[in-house]
């Protein structure tokens, strides 16, 4: 809902207390996105203003009335200069053009395309900003947007999808026309854009629209091949598996405290920092080594062998030319490249074979990524059509236990002190460090896990037996 006009008008008059008197150079404009945020009653913090004149003068006065320092920020014609105080952050920059309608119409989205003029308390609208805010639309202001800057192209889905408002046919008719300039961007302001969209609780519609334009497979071109690899078994194709996976994943990270009430808390407190956002990034990249690994066998079934392996490694390039961090790029690899072991558990859990230890050491492995690894089974297995209620209740009920599993018993057991350490083994057996270490220490800790042993002592003897030798009780 936008904010009644005077209410408005007052709180942006308080924004204009904190500058410095700008008789002498003119009008100051408040502009862009934090005007319109302002407009739909959005809290931030950010203030852009266009300034006639001399941007980086006026910057250093508001910087020293304001006991702050001023930070210049790109070059040229594109300078902005940024003044922090506080919470607060304030960029002035030049107006472009011999007027600050000159400025608006350069800009890229009508929703961006407003300004407030603080020393006539009046609204500029030069572009039906004001009119598409209203109607909850994102339109281009012209073509040239695009073309001087392709990145524009993403930037409507994220702002889209950040404001749940719809992308007019004619943008998105634009926007395919010039999808190929869009790769062009630098890997860091792709991701950027994508992060920034994909943190938003419904971005599936826009990332689906952003597929059917073409603009998806010229940003990520990785997925192109999954078009053409048919999954038999399931009706379609690769591609729209993924897509669904996405889906479900969203769905699952909006309603997990229904689906999973009583350990709400430790879920939400591991999908903290940007683990949904990556979970999303796994559901579309998790199958994405089928297309490099199918193949067909006497039988005539389809066959993917390794494709969690090829994904993993298609997936770090990926994340390499997008300038993701170490950390996303290792959490992503390890969901792609062991999203199937849960259901591996599963169908052994089913054929009667599951035993405590294959659960133990799942847990061990992964730790608290077994709830990444199982919300990302869960949205997988339910992006296939054809499982039936039958095994998606039998599916959802190991699941299930599986949580249980970790977080009420293995994992307060895991965070107990161990029974023995590598000292005990030099003392008691006269081992030297080596990476028999490592294997009996792990042996060790599976059966305490698995309540094998209990004590200090049953531990030395389990390791006594391994060795084949006397335990030392010294």
């Amino acid at each position: 809902m936008i904010k009644p006009f005077k209410p408005l008008k007052k709180e942006l008059i308080q924004v204009a207390c904190q500058l410095p008197d700008f008789s002498g150079i003119g009008p100051v404009y408040l502009v862009g996105g934090s005007l319109r945020d302002r407009m739909l009653n959005r809290p931030s913090n950010d203030h852009d203003f266009a300034v006639p004149g001399n941007a980086r003068a006026f910057a250093k006065t508001v910087a020293a009335k304001l006991g702050a320092r001023m930070i210049e920020m790109g070059k040229g014609g594109k300078a902005v200069y940024r003044v922090v105080s506080g919470d607060k952050t304030l960029d002035f920059s030049p107006i472009h053009g011999k007027s600050i309608e000159d400025d608006l119409r350069k800009r890229d989205f009508t929703v961006n395309g407003l300004g407030f003029d603080l020393s006539s308390e009046s609204l500029i609208d030069p572009v039906g900003g004001l009119d598409d805010i209203r109607s909850k639309t994102i339109r281009l202001i012209s073509e040239n947007a695009i073309l001087a800057d392709p990145l524009r192209m993403l930037r409507a889905f994220r702002l889209a999808a950040v404001l749940n408002f719809e992308i007019t046919p004619q943008t998105l008719s634009v926007i395919k026309k010039h999808a190929t300039l869009a790769a062009k961007s630098a890997g860091e302001r792709i991701r950027a854009e994508l992060f920034k969209m994909m943190e938003t609780e419904r971005s599936f519609p826009y990332l689906k629209q952003m597929s059917e334009i073409g603009l998806l497979m010229k940003l990520i071109p990785e997925l192109e091949p999954c078009r053409d690899c048919p999954l038999h078994d399931h009706g379609y194709n690769v591609f729209q598996h993924v897509m669904r996976t996405y889906e479900e994943i969203e769905m699952i990270l909006s309603h997990c405290p229904a689906l999973w009430p009583e350990y709400a808390e430790p879920i939400r407190s591991y999908l903290e920092s940007n683990r949904k956002v990556l979970l999303k990034w796994a559901g579309l990249l998790h199958d994405i080594g089928k297309p490099a690994t199918r193949s067909i066998d006497p039988s005539g079934r389809l066959r993917f062998l390794a494709h969690e392996k090829k994904g993993a490694q298609i997936a770090r390039c990926l994340c390499s030319r997008l300038r993701m961090s170490g950390q996303e790029r290792s959490y992503l690899e390890l969901i792609v490249q062991n999203h199937l072991h849960p259901l591996l558990l599963f169908n052994a859990r089913q054929r009667g074979t599951l035993t405590t230890r294959g659960i133990v050491r799942f847990v061990r492995k992964y730790q608290d990524d077994v709830i990444g690894l199982l919300i990302h089974s869960m949205a997988d297995q339910r992006a296939k059509p054809g499982q039936g209620t039958e095994f998606e209740g039998a599916f959802m009920a190991f699941l299930k236990e599986v949580f249980q599993k970790y977080l009420t018993d293995l994992k307060p057991r895991m965070m107990a002190p161990r029974l023995i350490t590598g000292k005990d083994l030099i003392k008691h057996f006269g081992l030297a460090p080596s990476k028999l270490f490592a294997k009996l220490l792990q042996k060790v800790e599976e059966a305490r896990l698995n309540r094998e042993i209990r004590t200090r002592e049953e531990a030395l003897e389990l390791v006594a037996r391994l060795l084949d030798q006397p335990a030392s009780r010294t």
